[in-house]
């Protein structure tokens, strides 16, 4: 039997990021220097794989990058932003989710992580909309 895997060129057409929440801190991934906002501190999240919705794909990529599991029904829309390269990025809140951080992950696609507090959030190079975002994920719980 012959399996073959067919690989498109074609950019994703949009992006999903959860903000996640537990004990009032904020889940802060670093990523790593080789890519788009490298070193920076960011949220779970990535691009959608053919046919997933903006929610699927924020649970996917989540659950690959930090070994969390969330629901649909915990995941909250905040709102759709554009990214440098025009894609539209889904943002989402979640407070509910199952397991910890699985460090091993991280560590695939990141160089780490953190539960940050509100008053540390300053302490940390985010792109500039993070803590607007961090904000107005906040109030909607």
């Amino acid at each position: 039997m012959l399996i073959v895997e067919i690989k498109s060129n074609k950019p994703r057409q949009f992006s999903s990021i959860v903000i996640y929440f537990d004990n009032g801190k904020t889940l802060l991934l670093k990523r790593k220097d080789n890519v788009p906002y490298g070193g920076m501190w960011g949220f779970a999240g990535g691009g959608a794989e053919e046919g997933e919705t903006p929610k699927e794909a924020a649970i996917r990529e989540t659950a690959e990058e930090t070994g969390l599991k969330a629901l649909p029904e915990n995941l909250v829309f905040i709102k759709k932003v554009k990214a440098p390269d025009k894609r539209d990025v889904y943002v989402f809140a979640c407070n509910k989710f199952d397991g910890k951080v699985n460090s091993q992950k991280v560590f695939e696609e990141h160089e780490g992580y953190e539960w940050v507090t509100m008053d540390e959030l300053s302490d940390y190079d985010k792109p500039d909309n993070s803590d607007g975002l961090i904000e107005k994920a906040l109030s909607m719980f």
